[in-house]
């Protein structure tokens, strides 16, 4: 077990991850028939900067989905500080993200929100993508990060997601994970932009964070949906 946890945290895995994800992301999205949210395709092709929140279950390939219309975009994801974490690091960057941040609610959270409030506040046009339910289930459960994040930063969150089909899920993963197949048809769908007011409480952010969970819930439910259709 120890051999194996060191071979997923070495820097040579990290660079086989990255070059293959950087060819799959070239190939399977080459292949893919998208329906897009137009107004948020607009928003990926600029430089506005803003805070993207997404569920565990799609990340891989919603992330993939940011960076294919925008390369420059200065988007810097949030990453567990655990070893998959490192992983999953690895895997946005393959993507197309700049180097990950790393932490979560489990381990170095507010650390990894004090380099992005930081980073943020350096850099004007850097936006940040943030897995919003975490490294550890329960899936889709909204954690808080993302608010404080943008109320400290004072931008907006949309939230996003990408659905496909046919898709395998695999079920025997936490977040029940998304795998589509290649020439899948896929759709996006976006909810934004959300303000967090730089002077809510707690009890306001809370309210909020059930808010926006509800709101991305809507939204995969919304996304899969659609998919699920077109295999009829």
């Amino acid at each position: 077990m120890a051999a194996r946890k060191n071979l997923l945290s070495h820097p040579i895995t990290h660079a086989l991850i990255v070059g293959f994800l950087r060819w799959y992301r070239t190939f399977a999205f080459g292949t893919f028939l998208f329906e897009h949210d137009k107004r948020f395709l607009a928003l990926l092709r600029s430089d506005e900067p803003v805070i993207f929140g997404v569920w565990h279950q799609d990340l891989v390939h919603t992330f993939a989905y940011f960076s294919r219309w925008n390369p420059r975009r200065k988007t810097y994801p949030l990453a567990s500080a655990s070893r998959d974490g490192g992983l999953a690091g690895a895997a946005a960057e393959g993507m197309g993200f700049r180097r990950a941040i790393r932490g979560s609610s489990a381990r170095g959270g507010g650390k990894a929100l004090l380099q992005l409030t930081r980073l943020l506040q350096r850099d004007p046009r850097a936006s940040v993508a943030v897995v919003v339910d975490g490294p550890r289930p329960p899936a889709r459960v909204l954690k808080p990060g993302i608010l404080h994040l943008a109320q400290t930063s004072g931008r907006p969150i949309w939230l996003v997601r990408t659905s496909y089909a046919p898709v395998k899920v695999l079920s025997r993963t936490w977040a029940a994970f998304h795998v589509p197949l290649p020439g899948a048809r896929a759709v996006c769908l976006a909810d934004g932009p959300i303000h967090v007011p730089p002077d809510l409480d707690r009890a306001g952010l809370e309210a909020l964070r059930l808010e926006l969970e509800t709101r991305l819930n809507d939204l995969a439910d919304r996304a899969d949906a659609r998919v699920a259709r077109w295999r009829r």
